[in-house]
Parts: structure tokens; C-alpha cells; sequence
């Protein structure tokens, strides 16, 4: 295989999950505090053949995020792996924690983002997409180890308009450092045989499931 054509085999997979829904992991699970900041790095996606190895297609996120206040992140953020390929790749957002962890009730935290896409000297390819997360955590101990769950929804202007991928996640304090390990389904209600991609697990022949993991460093 010539690297032109790996090179654009990739290129179709990452076009691919784009069209999806968004792969890194969830921006906030909770706030960090007011003027407090992290700096993460998230990679992954559906599980496909890359380069004829099964594995979670490697698309990237380097996003930084800052607490406006103690209940309100900003995040903005960039896609290298896209920017590799030549395309600029975006990302800015707000997350809100609704509501506090009350016994059995959940922590509840809503997030919205807009993404955006354009091949380098371009202007013609530039994109924009919304997308709205809804996340509910739970504290499992008092050193800020949380599970959480929730979806993730982006908005297209062509059909399917709604794109969602429900999913499954921890985050684990190391020191000042956060470990995110997140399990998705994306697109659970398209099938998986309209895509490019030969995704590997696809439940019912419904969308794809994917791994996504992230690295935070808070100061």
C-alpha cells in the first residue's frame, strides 16, 4: 500500500466520523472551578479497520478549558489529527452544571459546543456544526473519582439532521492529572452498512460502538 493511499484511506475514515458525531471525550463532567484551567489531550473512536488493524479509529482533540465561574467551563479547542490531513478543525463551547449530586440523583451537566471545518485555502469547504451534551455523574469518592453517562447530540443542515451517540464513561484524579475512559455508541439509529467504513462492533447493524480515552493536566 503507498502512503498516498493510506493517506487518503484515512482521510475517508476521519471524513467518516465526522459525519457521525463528535469523538473526543465530554468536555466537562464537571466544572473545574472559577479561574481554574486543564489542558487535555483525547484520541479515539468507532472500533474499524485501520491500516488492516482492528482498533478505535485514532482521531484526535487537544482542547483547553477554563472555569468562568464555579459552576460555568469554557472550552475551545483543536483536531490535529484533521490539521495533518490539511484541514482546519475547531472547536468552542460552554458547559453548565444544572444541577449537584443529591444521593441518588446525579450530578447534571449540559454542554454546548460548535464545531468547525475547512480545507486549508478553501473558504468554499467551511462548516459549521452545533452540538448540544448532556452528562449525569456520579462521585465515588471524595478524591474526584466520577462515573458518568449521557449523549452527545451534533446538528447537520442535511439529513439525518440529528446525530447522537449515547455513552459511558470514568474519570480518575491522578495528582493534578484526570484520566477519561469513555465507551460510545455512535449513531445508534442509522445503519451501519451506509457508511464507508466497515465498522467492527455494530450492534444490530446499528451505528458503531468506539473507545475514546483523555489525558488532563489542571493548573
Amino acid at each position: 500500500m503507498t502512503q498516498r493511499k493510506m493517506i487518503t484511506g484515512l482521510a475517508c475514515v476521519l471524513i467518516c466520523v465526522i459525519a457521525s458525531v463528535h469523538c473526543g471525550t465530554v468536555a466537562s463532567v464537571r466544572p473545574i472551578g472559577k479561574d481554574r484551567s486543564s489542558l487535555t489531550f483525547c484520541a479515539g473512536g468507532p472500533v474499524a479497520p485501520v491500516f488492516d488493524i482492528q482498533m478505535p479509529i485514532p482521531y484526535s482533540v487537544l482542547r483547553y478549558r477554563r472555569g468562568l465561574n464555579d459552576n460555568t467551563d469554557f472550552h475551545c479547542g483543536i483536531h490535529p489529527t484533521m490539521m495533518v490531513l490539511g484541514n482546519v478543525a475547531l472547536e468552542v463551547g460552554v458547559t453548565k452544571l444544572m444541577a449537584d449530586q443529591r444521593g441518588w440523583r446525579p450530578a447534571l451537566a449540559l454542554e454546548g459546543s460548535v464545531y468547525g471545518f475547512l480545507h486549508v485555502f478553501d473558504l468554499s469547504t467551511t462548516r459549521a456544526y452545533p452540538e448540544i451534551g448532556l452528562v449525569a455523574s456520579y462521585s465515588l469518592s471524595g478524591r474526584g473519582h466520577l462515573v458518568y453517562f449521557g449523549m452527545q447530540n451534533i446538528i447537520q443542515y442535511d439529513e439525518p439532521y440529528w446525530i447522537f451517540a449515547p455513552l459511558l464513561g470514568t474519570e480518575l484524579p491522578v495528582g493534578r492529572f484526570n484520566i477519561n475512559l469513555e465507551a460510545k455508541w455512535y449513531a445508534p439509529t442509522e445503519q451501519s452498512d451506509n457508511r464507508i467504513v466497515d465498522y467492527t462492533l455494530k450492534p444490530t447493524d446499528q451505528g458503531a460502538v468506539g473507545f475514546v480515552w483523555g489525558l488532563s493536566y489542571r493548573f
